[in-house]
């Protein structure tokens, strides 16, 4: 009897966990590309766009009083055959670009690391379906967290 019970609870636990539903199907990184609008705190944007096959290039922004402020150029590329995440943030780190490397992938989340980096350390980017990105940022241990919800703005 206990043998059935443990069938039937590996049964449904696979059931709830295993499937997927039509929103959580592996989406690749270059679906990000297009306009993205915060849908939380201040109102920033991020406007991926598609340079070529292998580079994603992006800039995050906002917009006060008709004045538009560039907060970061960034982009997704390729070095030494490894998927990156770049940035380059005015009056940061001297203006170079600051590189962290891919360092885990999940079903629509991409996560990358620079322990060299002061902060942060780690990024990551959720596409949660189409028209939602989820973007945080924070140090190796988990903390000193900064949320991004964005929400897609059709052009």
């Amino acid at each position: 009897m206990i043998k059935k019970n443990l069938y039937i609870a590996v049964f449904f636990f696979l059931l709830a966990f295993g499937c997927k539903t039509a929103d959580q199907h592996e989406k690749p990184l270059t679906d990000i590309t297009g306009l993205w609008q915060s849908t939380e705190g201040p109102l920033l944007y991020e406007w991926w766009t598609l340079s070529n096959d292998s580079l994603l290039s992006g800039i995050s922004f906002s917009i006060n009083q008709g004045d538009t402020l560039l907060l970061e150029k960034m982009r997704f590329g390729m070095q030494n055959e490894k998927l990156h995440f770049f940035a380059r943030v005015p009056d940061q780190n001297e203006e170079e670009e600051v590189g962290f490397e891919l360092s885990k992938q999940l079903t629509n989340t991409w996560v990358f690391e620079n322990a060299g980096h002061d902060y942060p350390n780690r990024i990551i980017y959720e596409l949660k379906n189409d028209s939602t990105l989820y973007a945080r940022i924070e140090n190796l241990r988990g903390n000193k967290r900064k949320e991004f919800h964005f929400k897609r703005i059709d052009l």
